[in-house]
């Protein structure tokens, strides 16, 4: 999308289940809960609305941290600055920027539970526990955890917070419900010690009904709401996890008003030359109604308030593109600037 071309719209479209109409003040303090989980199936845009909702949180004066689970660097690409990979590092005003790794989370574990760089040293670096601690299932996700519940603990010289919102941008549906699950099995399971605290500490993080919450992405197509409504019952059943807000990516603006469409549908008969460009109008109507019916399936059976955001074409999302989406969860929140 070049730079000269018409910018796309903030339509303030949210979604609804029946008989309940939106609460800009419920949807408000969603997005100000300290800890917040974006996810949903690969590909429906979670990086995006992270970076969206960090940016916004930023702008509005809070010291925010946006964590990716092992992903490729797709955060730091959406706010066009290098990658921060298991250290945090501020990237814009009161934004910072860290990628887990599954490395980078078990150094930093085991150094917070050892405090002492060399007995890490001589435990951890040796080549036998590497190859030990890569053939334990899932102990990667459980670090990562560990690493964000502890950020989410740490203080400034002054005693404030040093993060007063934490955004994860997790990883796609299975791999999500692992992730955020584990802390509680961990605890459930471990006999009295170090472990078991721990675990219980990060369980709570993600099960605080005050403090956390869960937005699920989608597309408007039949698997990616599938996966959307999967997460979502996974989030009450499994996870024990506070709902947050529903998102519907990449939804096409409307082509033509309803005038125009019965105007279209009457040129059935109309010269050749005509034709293509009715067939056009016509299959768009047509996609537009298949995504409104899988946008609306999403809402009736996930129960959630559901932000609707425009497709911004092949070219992606640009920095600048997300003011789109900011503007959007601004008039959600019934906010008209940055959200508070």
């Amino acid at each position: 999308m070049e730079a000269s071309q018409t910018k796309p719209t903030a339509r303030a479209v949210s979604l609804c289940p029946s008989g309940c109409a939106l609460d800009s003040g419920l949807v408000r303090e969603r997005l100000n809960r300290r800890v917040q989980v974006v996810a949903g199936k690969g590909g429906v845009g979670r990086t995006a609305l992270s970076a969206a909702l960090a940016v916004r949180a930023a702008r509005a004066g809070h010291r925010t941290l946006l964590l990716e689970v092992d992903a490729p660097d797709s955060a730091a690409a959406q706010l066009h600055v290098a990658p921060a990979v298991d250290e945090p590092r501020e990237v814009m005003n009161n934004l910072w920027l860290c990628r887990m790794s599954p490395p980078g989370a078990m150094r930093e574990y085991a150094l917070m539970v050892l405090r002492f760089k060399p007995l890490y040293n001589l435990v951890f670096e040796n080549r036998l526990v590497k190859y030990l601690l890569r053939s334990i299932p899932s102990l990667g996700e459980f670090t990562m955890l560990g690493k964000a519940w502890f950020h989410t603990t740490e203080n400034r010289v002054d005693g404030g917070p040093k993060y007063e919102r934490v955004i994860i941008d997790a990883p796609a549906t299975g791999h999500s419900v692992t992730f955020l699950s584990l802390a509680r099995l961990v605890a459930n399971v471990s006999p009295p010690g170090i472990m078991k605290q721990a675990a219980e500490r990060m369980a709570a993080m993600v099960e605080s009904d005050r403090d956390a919450c869960l937005h699920v992405v989608t597309l408007p197509e039949e698997m990616p709401v599938n996966e959307g409504l999967e997460l979502v019952a996974a989030a009450q059943d499994r996870l024990r996890m506070a709902r947050g807000l529903g998102v519907v990516n990449r939804v096409l603006p409307p082509l033509l008003e309803p005038e125009e469409r019965a105007l279209v549908d009457g040129l059935e008969g109309g010269g050749p030359e005509l034709q293509p460009y009715l067939r056009a109008a016509r299959a768009r109507a047509d996609r537009e109604a298949w995504q409104a019916e899988h946008a609306e399936r999403f809402v009736e059976q996930s129960g959630l308030m559901t932000l609707q955001l425009p497709d911004l074409g092949a070219a992606g999302v640009r920095l600048a593109d997300l003011d789109v989406f900011i503007e959007i969860l601004d008039r959600a929140a019934g906010e008209g600037g940055a959200g508070g």
